[in-house]
């Protein structure tokens, strides 16, 4: 059994696992090695991101760094030191041999000790070498481990950047001492509208709605609601509030009309809120805010230290969040395909009629200011280079 906290070595491999099937099975596993390495919430909802519909079509890939010795099926937690989950998009049902993070914040992609993350994404790169790679982006959150130049495989370049990420608000042991930590204007909104609300239209806070909807109900709400999302994607992210860990909060008024939902997932303490829907026709009594306010009471009353706002929020609370920071690791091939493949990721780099808002590998890897470098040493040389491959 090799010990989370030790290096990588020429004692570990790298197991690459591809298809919905065969990633979702390992949802258990990464749940608890997430928790193991301080990334609490970063692997729930496995099932849900493997198969949420997507404007263009991927394919899952779960990189792991396993155990020299580790089995190649039935792994144990105490086999596993690290792992990458990465997509390739499809074209025609075939790999284009671009793979990519699907969370920009990088709070979902690398799951290792904080100080060998950066070790673990260049391993990733290096196997996904044996996987028709030709251009790929990991994003990860590094945390206080310094990001070493990677040291890839021949007939590569790489390049690397460093931006900043902010949508966790850490949460103090009560509610007043969580207001304390907000500006003036952002604690007077949080109480102002709650009290509105109650005040103008008397409603309770349900702490536990899911399975008091049923989804025809779900969209006609959601036809009802501030920025109403695709039925197919309504549908998929209210069905995953029934995964492990999944929760569904409410406000309705008296008389069983809804207002506000929100869902999400918890792990240990901490809580992921990753979608928020809000009855139109309401706005001057800012359902959005009163719902906050009533969130996060609810949790902090439950035990957690963090709340993380998945892809952020525009909500005036976001002065609060922590600052923390993402590396983009971005590798690319010498050849002629990968060329051709950087050309056309320019039609997806801008809005467009047939994609709305831009892709963000494709944005990035035609960020000019790039500065790209020569391949060097392999990783391999650092770790096992075995790859095993286990298709759906």
């Amino acid at each position: 059994m090799v010990s989370f906290r030790e290096p990588i070595s020429s004692k570990l491999r790298v197991l690459v696992l591809s298809g919905q099937r065969a990633v979702t099975e390992q949802s258990p596993l990464l749940e608890a090695l997430a928790e193991r390495c301080g990334q609490s919430g970063a692997m729930n909802w496995l099932e849900y991101f493997v198969g949420a519909p997507t404007k263009l079509p991927k394919l899952p890939y779960l990189v792991l760094v396993v155990a020299a010795d580790a089995p190649d099926e039935g792994l144990q937690l105490g086999d596993v030191f690290g792992a990458v989950l990465l997509f390739e998009y499809q074209c025609c049902g075939l790999g284009t041999g671009v793979f990519s993070t699907d969370d920009v914040s990088g709070f979902r992609t690398v799951i290792a000790p904080e100080e060998q993350r950066a070790m673990v994404a260049q391993a990733a790169m290096d196997a996904l070498m044996e996987h028709r790679m030709q251009i790929a982006l990991i994003s990860y959150q590094p945390g206080s481990g310094a990001a070493p130049e990677p040291g890839l495989t021949a007939s590569l370049q790489w390049a690397q950047r460093t931006r900043p990420v902010s949508n966790t608000l850490r949460l103090a042991d009560t509610f007043e001492a969580t207001l304390a930590l907000f500006g003036r204007s952002t604690r007077a909104k949080l109480g102002y509208y709650r009290r509105k609300l109650m005040a103008g239209l008397p409603c309770e806070f349900v702490n536990d709605a899911r399975g008091m909807l049923n989804e025809n109900e779900m969209e006609a709400l959601n036809r009802a609601s501030l920025n109403p999302d695709k039925r197919a994607q309504l549908l998929a992210q209210y069905r995953a509030c029934r995964l492990p860990g999944g929760f569904l909060l409410g406000l309705r008024t008296l008389d069983g009309r809804w207002l506000s939902l929100v869902g999400g997932w918890r792990q240990g303490d901490v809580t992921v809120l990753y979608w928020q829907m809000n009855a139109s026709g309401y706005e001057k009594l800012s359902i959005v805010t009163a719902m906050r306010s009533y969130l996060l009471e609810h949790e902090i009353a439950r035990g957690a230290c963090s709340l993380v706002f998945y892809g952020g929020t525009r909500h005036s609370i976001q002065n609060a969040f922590v600052a923390a920071e993402v590396t983009d690791l971005f590798v690319r091939r010498t050849t002629l395909q990968a060329a051709v493949l950087q050309v056309v990721a320019k039609l997806f780099a801008a809005p467009r009629w047939f994609l709305g808002s831009p892709n963000f590998i494709a944005r990035a890897i035609c960020h000019e200011g790039l500065e790209w470098h020569p391949n060097g040493r392999n990783v391999g040389d650092a770790m096992s280079a075995e790859t095993v491959r286990m298709q759906d």
